[in-house]
């Protein structure tokens, strides 16, 4: 049976933060929190055409993601901030969707290490 990598690679973080468990909880805490937030206001600037305020929002969600080792959102958020630099509503439209469907699995990862640490 093939196992889908995991969302966030829990070691690296752990071993970039010294293996300090309850601040990697604090971080991935904070990074959801986030996360909600810049996706509802992701929704909300697909709705305007807003393609200066989505690709900002895509920026945030990349850089923060890479840094905590969620590199696939990361890539989606990088994929969705090209698309805007392209001003192309209906790939960023796509790519905005693409970021969204990453972001349970990755809420689902955090999760589930918060509860097993």
């Amino acid at each position: 049976m093939n196992q889908l990598p995991s969302p966030i690679d829990f070691s690296a973080l752990l071993e970039m933060l010294g293996g300090d468990k309850q601040m990697v909880a604090s971080l991935l805490s904070k990074f959801v929190d986030e996360l909600t937030t810049d996706l509802t206001a992701s929704e909300q600037a697909i709705t305007d055409q807003d393609a200066e305020a989505l690709r900002q929002i895509a920026h945030r969600i990349k850089g923060t993601s890479a840094n905590l080792y969620a590199l696939m959102l990361s890539a989606a958020a990088r994929d969705l901030e090209q698309a805007c630099t392209e001003a192309d509503a209906s790939l960023m439209k796509m790519k905005q969707q693409v970021m969204s469907e990453q972001a349970p699995a990755v809420r689902e990862a955090i999760e589930s290490w918060s509860a097993g640490s």
